[in-house]
């Protein structure tokens, strides 16, 4: 199978970790994961709108995955959300917390 720019741009954003974290948090702000029953129809209205525009993201970022959907991007988002260390910390911000402890 034939992959357009996209997709490759998709799979080298996926595998930086700043971009799951961005991921990570547009799931947040979006309301994926939170009910949106009990609201006002307005309300209910604008997270349902929210919450599609996440979805439309989470579409994009899966084209960078082998069988890419959404619900692999988003075992692999909320992996992040508990990082033990970023794989794109600098030296420095390692020398301060030192100092800091």
């Amino acid at each position: 199978m034939k992959h357009n720019q996209l997709d490759l741009d998709m799979r080298q954003l996926l595998a930086t970790p700043a971009f799951r974290r961005f991921l990570l948090q547009m799931y947040r702000d979006a309301g994926i994961g939170i009910p949106a029953n009990g609201a006002d129809a307005t309300l209910l209205a604008y997270r349902e709108a929210r919450r599609s525009l996440g979805l439309d993201i989470f579409r994009q970022a899966a084209r960078g995955l082998p069988r890419g959907t959404i619900e692999q991007v988003l075992v692999l988002v909320l992996s992040e959300a508990n990082p033990k260390e970023t794989d794109d910390a600098t030296p420095e911000d390692q020398s301060d917390s030192d100092q800091r402890a």
